[in-house]
């Protein structure tokens, strides 16, 4: 017996391919090549963002390194972006307000609050969306 159709398209498909797409780092590989290790990216992320209420530094610290790798890459990126683009949170907070309320002379005391309630990854988000949709 020759070759199937079956086979030939196979074949064929196995010869047309132009490249194999290299395999995706898991977090713990990115944790390692760009960190070192999960205490060393714990400590950097830990000046980055800040503590919950009524938690001492050594629960915060504790808290902090039980995360999951990916949590802290996700937390690193945030903090980084925002130290970089706004310095501060109460900077981020008053950009998303002029972002929602763009030409009020007064200041809503109340929402901006409740703005820095919010997290650094909410209020980067709102910020991203507010000034996508002006």
């Amino acid at each position: 017996m020759g070759i199937t159709n079956n086979r030939k398209m196979k074949l064929r498909k196995l010869r047309n391919k132009k490249s194999v797409k290299p395999a995706k780092l898991s977090p713990a590989q990115i944790v390692k090549r760009d960190h070192g290790s999960k205490k060393e990216l714990a400590a950097k992320v830990i000046p980055l963002i800040e503590k919950r209420n009524g938690e001492t530094e050594e629960e915060f610290k504790a808290r902090i390194e039980t995360l999951s790798n990916k949590k802290l890459l996700k937390l690193f990126r945030i903090g980084k972006e925002v130290s970089e683009k706004f310095q501060t949170k109460d900077a981020l907070v008053e950009a998303v307000y002029k972002k929602v309320h763009p030409d009020n002379g007064k200041i809503d005391k109340d929402f901006m609050n409740k703005l820095k309630t919010f997290s650094l990854g909410k209020l980067l988000d709102m910020n991203k969306y507010y000034g996508r949709n002006k």
